[in-house]
Formats: C-alpha cells, sequence, structure tokens
C-alpha cells in the first residue's frame, strides 16, 4: 500500500464521522427518525379506532411471537391504553404457548400499574389453534366469573358481546386465522391488527379487500401512531423505553470512533514496520 493511501485510509473514519454529522444537522434529513413521514397507516389505525362505539367490547387475540415481540411491544402496550383511555373494555384469549406467556406478563403488568380491573377480562388459553378458534365463535368459557360485570356479559352473550376484536400477532395463528376462521362466523365487526413486520405479506391481502380495518405492521408505522396519542395518567402503561434519534447516532459514532482508532493504530503500525525494513 503506498504512503498515500495509507493516509487516506487513516482519514476514512474521520470522513465518515463527518458525513454523520451532517446528515445529522441538514434540515430535512430524517432518516434516523422512527415515525414514518406517511402517517396514512397510523391515521387509517386512528380512524377505526375512532369509529368504534363508546365504550367498546373488544375481543383481543393475544398470540405474540416471542422472537419478534420486541418489535411490536410498544405499539401494543400504547394500543392497549390507548383502548382503555376510550373507556374500552378488553378480553383476552391465546391460541398458543407462547402467546398465553405474553399475555400473561401484559396483563401482570397492567394490574401493577393499576390498570382499571373492571374492564380487563382474562379468557384464558384456549387448545385447538384454528379448531379452537371456531369453538370461540361457538362458546366463551369464562375461567372465573365471580362479580366481574364484564365477565358475567361474556358469559352469557359468548363473541356477540364484542364490538370489535384486535389481534396481537406473530405467528401463524395471526390475523389470517381470524379472519378465515371467525370473521364468516360472526357479526359484521371491525378487525384490526398490531404485527410484526414478517407479517406484512400475509395480512396485506385481507387490508385490500377490507376484511381488515387497520393493521400497524412496521415499527415506523407503530411509531407515527404512538406520537399521534395522548393518554394523560395512562401514558404509565405504555412502554417507558421508546427508541430516539440521538442516542442511536452517539452510538453510531463511539462504533465509528472506536473503529476508526483501531485502524488508525493498526496503519501507523504497519508504516512504522514498512520504513524499519527501507534500506538506511
Amino acid at each position: 500500500m503506498s504512503e498515500r493511501a495509507r493516509r487516506l485510509w487513516r482519514l476514512a473514519p474521520l470522513l465518515l464521522v463527518i458525513m454523520l454529522a451532517v446528515a445529522w444537522l441538514v434540515p430535512g434529513v430524517s432518516w434516523l427518525d422512527l415515525a414514518a413521514p406517511d402517517a396514512s397507516v397510523a391515521d387509517r389505525m386512528t380512524a377505526t379506532l375512532d369509529a368504534l362505539d363508546e365504550e367498546p367490547r373488544i375481543l383481543v387475540g393475544f398470540d405474540a411471537d416471542i422472537g419478534t415481540y420486541a418489535e411490536t411491544r410498544p405499539t401494543v402496550r400504547a394500543m392497549l391504553a390507548d383502548l382503555l383511555a376510550r373507556d374500552a373494555r378488553l378480553a383476552f384469549v391465546s391460541l398458543t404457548a407462547e402467546g398465553r406467556a405474553l399475555v400473561s406478563a401484559e396483563l401482570a403488568r397492567l394490574d401493577r400499574e393499576e390498570a382499571n380491573p373492571a374492564r380487563l377480562l382474562d379468557l384464558g388459553f384456549i387448545p385447538g389453534a384454528e379448531a379452537g378458534l371456531v369453538d370461540l365463535t361457538r362458546l366463551i368459557r369464562v375461567p372465573d366469573v365471580g362479580d366481574h360485570a364484564f365477565a358475567r356479559e361474556v358469559e352469557a352473550t359468548g363473541i356477540g358481546t364484542f364490538d370489535a376484536v384486535l389481534v396481537i400477532g406473530g405467528n401463524d395463528l395471526g390475523p389470517r386465522s381470524w379472519i378465515e376462521q371467525v370473521a364468516p362466523r360472526i357479526g359484521d365487526i371491525p378487525f384490526f391488527a398490531v404485527t410484526p413486520t414478517v407479517l406484512l405479506p400475509e395480512v396485506q391481502p385481507y387490508l385490500a379487500t377490507g376484511s381488515l380495518q387497520a393493521v400497524l405492521g412496521t415499527p415506523r408505522d407503530g411509531a407515527a401512531y404512538r406520537e399521534t396519542l395522548s393518554l394523560g395518567n395512562l401514558e404509565r402503561l405504555t412502554d417507558p423505553i421508546e427508541p430516539r434519534p440521538l442516542p442511536v447516532l452517539v452510538g453510531m459514532l463511539v462504533a465509528v470512533a472506536v473503529l476508526g482508532q483501531a485502524l488508525g493504530t493498526r496503519a501507523i503500525g504497519e508504516l512504522r514496520a514498512a520504513r524499519s525494513r527501507e534500506p538506511g
């Protein structure tokens, strides 16, 4: 490697840092911003929720996947908080072991944050995969009715209790299964969903036909939706860990600086070694 090439190699990390700084400072450059410039997806979800009845009763099919839940968790928690802020009553059901584990953790969290227990109902785990979904349209067994008014209503009325269905997807028993197995067997009520990006190709045809009213299926769409919310004291129910652009930039700059130092040290060492081999 020539002396000039070595100098350019040593300057490469510095040039990258300068480029990142320029991208950060130039107005209109928003590639580090998680919120999508096109908020149409979030607006569609908000319009769907706005069209619900007052104090809607919502069946939540919670079958997220442990491997992708980190992607959807902030949006899921914001969605639940938004629905509770709209005085919704939420009944949770799972048809997979992973979904059951995750919804149990979320219900425990809502309990710790003192969400109104009268508006939450745990219908537990239903085995049988898609056959279990079909059974759900015929009969809903409430594990513990007690003096819970919402539980008594669901026990008496079954699937007809609900004004909408929210599907928290992540695996095979996601929005597709609910649309195909549940929607034809119940009344004309809206279905909406939160899914990881990997399920987008599966849910988009149902969006196009109107079988699904709205889906938040990417981190950008979820971030755009969360930015529209004004939850007041229910903000405590959302995920406190939100990715911010500035820490992302700082992390990138630190990584580049460390890499540049390592490369510079190596280049200097090679240069000194080359000079030591030159005839004196």
